[in-house]
């Protein structure tokens, strides 16, 4: 069931319709979303939910350990145990051939022979944003993010919860689960048409712009890059940069607005990424929850626990940012790159510091320069994001340079939904905020008929529809 076609819209509604009937009845709320959310999960495969439901008991039980537990030894048992359970999970099925063919690669360099059969093994949908979500349950415990531990349903609804499961945004524990122990959610107005728009506006950067991107001009291009032209390279590098942010940004936007009209918050994941005037402040822009979370579960405590430089757990933060979007020696590459330049940021801000100069501010067209030098080392580093592995990504860069093709076949659909995603991106947001005054201001018979156009044209286009990006990760 893709959530941009009408089984979907069908599924949300009745969940919706019934989940307002209960409405009296938190519990009964829980039951019913925890209840849709695994219905909804195994439309994709029935065989996923025996992964979802060994994460809900690893964790749920390692919640109850690290709680009752006496000493803070004990605690860090409940804790290793539980990360140590489902990353080993998650490595089983993302991982193994990756980490298998480099040990045969290494077997093979010192003349053995391959240590590491491959394995076939069907790689379940949002796998890793479960497996996130799923251990920040017994850690949030530990740390005293979560004051007590919750019951069954509701770790089973948290870990659940269909709008987010897929792709995000990731969630930790301590930011949810306090939601369902507060009395059943009253959605007002407000919400309803909030969420709504939500809705309508992740439909249309998904399924108008960002497909029609990949379809037209970015699936091409990377499918067979030597029949094209170097300057058609260049227009497709820049047009996937803008798909996968609408096509990751516009889930994200579906999923809080769902939420929000369930009664649930959901933070915010994206923050206009390319207007960036640094690779570090990129990153607190661009997938804030993935960020957020590396930073807080893996960087935190290897800066508190082990007094390595600073550069060094930058790397390290990285690398796994690059192998947690895939298993590939490109993933690997791509988070070195965005590592080394956070760290080299993080070294000039520190020397300035030292110096007691001012923070570097960027005004007038200086700043125009920089975020335009920033957005360029994003849409060059894409390149080992899109490409299915290290070689190709260095095929695909030799041709930027320099290519026999002569192809140019930039659609007029493609250079209008290029100009359309660059104007929403870097308009200011006034204007936006403006557009949102006059919609929110608008009838209800109105805004019903713009909601129903929406549906239509995303029905149009939902036959040349791609899934989701990061349901891959």
């Amino acid at each position: 069931m893709q959530i941009t076609e009408s089984p979907y819209l069908i599924f949300f509604i009745a969940v919706l319709l019934l989940h307002r009937l209960l409405q009296g009845s938190h519990d009964r709320q829980k039951v019913l979303l925890t209840i849709a959310s695994y219905y909804f999960y195994a439309t994709l495969d029935w065989r996923f939910l025996g992964l979802l439901v060994a994460l809900t008991a690893i964790n749920f039980v390692a919640g109850a350990w690290v709680a009752g537990a006496g000493t803070p030894a004990q605690k860090r048992i409940g804790v290793w145990g539980a990360v140590l359970l489902s990353v080993g999970i998650l490595g089983y099925f993302k991982y193994l051939n990756f980490f298998g063919q480099m040990i045969n690669s290494l077997s093979a360099w010192f003349g053995g022979n391959s240590l590491v059969p491959f394995v076939e093994v069907i790689l379940p949908v949002g796998i890793s944003f479960m497996t996130f979500q799923a251990i920040s349950y017994p850690i949030d415990l530990y740390y005293g993010r979560l004051k007590r531990p919750f019951g069954l349903l509701d770790f089973s609804m948290f870990l659940a919860f269909f709008p987010r499961l897929l792709a995000g945004p990731i969630v930790p524990a301590a930011q949810f689960l306090p939601q369902l122990a507060t009395v059943a959610p009253r959605v007002g107005a407000d919400q309803r048409f909030e969420g709504m728009a939500l809705i309508m506006l992740g439909m249309f950067k998904k399924v108008v712009l960002a497909d029609i991107l990949g379809s037209h001009l970015v699936n091409p291009a990377f499918t067979d890059p030597a029949a094209y032209a170097s300057p058609f390279l260049w227009i497709a590098l820049v047009g996937y940069s803008f798909q996968v942010y609408l096509d990751l940004s516009g889930y994200s936007d579906m999923a809080i607005g769902a939420a929000r009209m369930l009664g649930y918050e959901l933070p915010s994941n994206f923050n206009r990424p390319y207007m960036a005037t640094s690779i570090g402040g990129f990153w607190r822009r661009w997938h804030i929850s993935m960020s957020s979370f590396f930073r807080n579960y893996l960087y935190i405590p290897l800066a508190s626990s082990w007094k390595a430089p600073a550069a060094v757990n930058l790397l390290i933060v990285f690398v796994a940012i690059g192998l947690w979007h895939g298993a590939g020696m490109n993933f690997v590459m791509y988070g070195l790159i965005h590592g080394s330049l956070v760290a080299y940021e993080r070294f000039r801000k520190d020397r300035r510091a030292r110096l007691k100069l001012a923070p570097k501010e960027y005004r007038g067209p200086a700043l125009a320069g920089r975020i335009a030098f920033i957005f360029s080392i994003v849409v060059l580093s894409r390149i080992l994001f899109r490409s299915p592995d290290f070689a190709s990504a260095g095929t695909y860069l030799g041709l930027m340079l320099s290519s026999p093709g002569t192809a140019f076949p930039l659609t007029t659909a493609a250079a209008m939904v290029l100009a359309v995603a660059a104007f929403m991106h870097f308009s200011p947001l006034r204007w936006r905020d403006a557009a949102m005054r006059a919609l929110s201001g608008a009838s209800e018979w109105k805004t019903g008929v713009a909601f129903v156009g929406m549906l239509y044209v995303a029905a149009a286009f939902t036959q040349k529809s791609g899934g989701f990006i990061y349901f891959r990760f």
